[in-house]
């Protein structure tokens, strides 16, 4: 499976196993605090717990205060529509104590999957295959496509489309879309950033990584030593992005060829030139022309 690389400045990006691990703390503080929710909810000082998990009135209280209350209810109550509707629009992961029957049902796992999108891991099969439930979650995190069925995350079209949008759902493509070169070309000439989810064998493929360069310039950071020391692969990126500079070899921040076109392009760019160029007549010309271009919005 692709991973996304270490060098890539990317604060939308969020690991997996760390969510994994927030998800199920935040479900054991839930848990905790469920049962006193249950209790506020029903405020009947007399009362025993068997009748509280048979009062839907009590119950519906309580889920609203607290979704994960669904999981002290009664068998008969989470399998009410209503009661378990409640408790996911509340928390969606509370659909994992619904029963069987409503973790199929789409209107409840759509509401599931739009309030906590990890909540596609407890739905159905059936949810799980169901293109509408898994780009709803999607859209919320592309993480989420982890629990899509096997055939979504084959589905080319969807995962170009989803990528767009949340580009780290590529992680989760299917094997034949992950080793697909095709397939990875229309996903970065989408989104350029997307490369850095690709795995190695593309992000030293010169095709791949120039269609890329010529969205984001900067994802020339994800890029092979190798590629960072093409001439053809750095200007795409400079021309895109000119402080896509800081990426390339030694070599070709030495290249004034390479430097007057990032600095043409954007002209805080010179920094990241070899230090002669800092007092290079023509440099600085560009320099100054490319900040009186940015001053008149040109």
């Amino acid at each position: 499976l692709g991973t996304s690389c270490g060098t890539c400045h990317d604060t939308d990006h969020v690991d997996p196993p760390g969510l994994m691990e927030a998800k199920t703390r935040k479900a054991a503080e839930d848990e905790v605090t469920a049962c006193d929710g249950i209790s506020e909810a029903a405020s009947f000082e007399d009362e025993e717990p068997q009748f509280l998990q048979n009062n839907k009135e009590a119950a519906l209280q309580a889920v609203r205060k607290n979704g994960y209350s669904l999981g002290f209810v009664s068998r008969q109550l989470q399998n009410d529509p209503e009661v378990v509707l409640a408790a996911v629009q509340h928390n969606g992961l509370a659909l994992e104590k619904a029963s069987p029957a409503l973790r199929n049902d789409k209107e409840i796992v759509l509401a599931a999957v739009t309030r906590s999108p990890w909540a596609l891991e407890f739905a159905s099969q059936e949810m799980q295959d169901d293109r509408d439930v898994v780009v709803a979650a999607c859209l919320k995190d592309g993480n989420a496509l982890q629990f899509a069925s096997q055939e979504l995350r084959r589905n080319s079209e969807l995962l170009i489309d989803l990528a767009a949008r949340h580009a780290e759902c590529l992680k989760w493509a299917g094997q034949e879309l992950m080793y697909s070169k095709r397939f990875w070309v229309q996903v970065v000439k989408r989104d350029g950033r997307a490369l850095r989810y690709a795995p190695p064998v593309f992000r030293k493929d010169r095709d791949v990584a120039i269609f890329a360069l010529r969205k984001y310039g900067l994802v020339l950071s994800c890029l092979s030593e190798e590629l960072r020391d093409d001439e053809r692969v750095v200007k795409a990126a400079v021309a895109r992005h000119g402080a896509a500079l800081q990426f390339a070899s030694l070599r070709l921040r030495r290249s004034k060829e390479i430097v007057m076109e990032a600095v043409l392009q954007n002209a805080s760019s010179l920094r990241y030139a070899a230090p002669e160029y800092r007092t290079d007549p023509e440099a600085m010309a560009a320099h100054g022309f490319s900040e009186e271009r940015a001053k008149n919005g040109k």
